[in-house]
């Protein structure tokens, strides 16, 4: 057993007694379409496609209340799946410090580790765009916006430390059927030339993504 799974096991023994994810158990799944923005070329090789994503709550606190949001999503490419995880973020290092927020467009969703492609390092973020009409932290506020059209976010892009342009726009249409769910993990599914930064703690983020699947997994076959 490495360092990496020793300072993880806790998250395994977590996802199961919660039955469930240790960190963003509340969500809902959606499919939608990404379309870029960006120049082609330019940063990040996010390709216009359909998508599937997952709004969530990161402790999973019960209707409305305030928690982290999370927003990720999964593209193809011709290497296999790539996911990007976001949550949301605030104060002067908004880009890796989480904030729990009130409302799904009360924050910037961002990505908290930066990628690397092309010998450059770029981050990620996003914000929700579509006026939800209602305060509050709740999945019922996605799913109700959905039946009467669709949910927006506008994604962003910045090389190191310079400002965030445009990247693409998530479009989410329908909402999953509530008996289906989906793993996202950035560590493993991603696109050919693209790595989390900095290696070391994307190999424990990827025993953390590990445990809590083995742990849900655990429970599982217990009952």
């Amino acid at each position: 057993m490495n360092v990496s799974d020793v300072l993880t096991l806790p998250i395994e023994l977590g996802a199961a007694i919660r039955h469930r994810r240790l960190f963003h158990p509340s969500g809902v799944l959606l499919r939608g379409r990404l379309e870029r923005l960006a120049p082609p070329g330019e940063g990040l090789p996010m390709e216009s496609g359909d998508i599937i994503g997952r709004l969530s709550k990161g402790v999973g606190l019960p209707g409305d209340t305030p928690d982290v949001a999370g927003l990720a999503w999964r593209m193809q490419t011709d290497a296999g799946p790539w996911d990007v995880l976001l949550a949301s973020t605030g104060g002067g290092l908004s880009r890796v410090l989480l904030r729990p927020t009130a409302s799904w467009g009360g924050a910037f969703y961002s990505s908290l580790m930066p990628l690397g492609h092309d010998g450059g390092t770029w981050w990620v973020r996003a914000r929700l765009v579509t006026d939800l009409d209602e305060f509050g932290l709740s999945l019922d506020a996605i799913t109700d916006r959905l039946e009467r059209g669709e949910v927006e976010f506008e994604v962003e892009q910045a090389a190191g430390t310079g400002e965030f342009r445009p990247l693409a726009r998530l479009s989410f249409k329908t909402v999953v059927p509530p008996d289906r769910d989906l793993s996202f993990d950035p560590t493993l599914n991603s696109a050919s030339d693209v790595d989390l930064l900095p290696g070391w703690l994307t190999k424990l983020r990827r025993s953390a993504y590990k445990r809590s699947r083995q742990g849900r997994r655990s429970t599982s076959d217990a009952e």
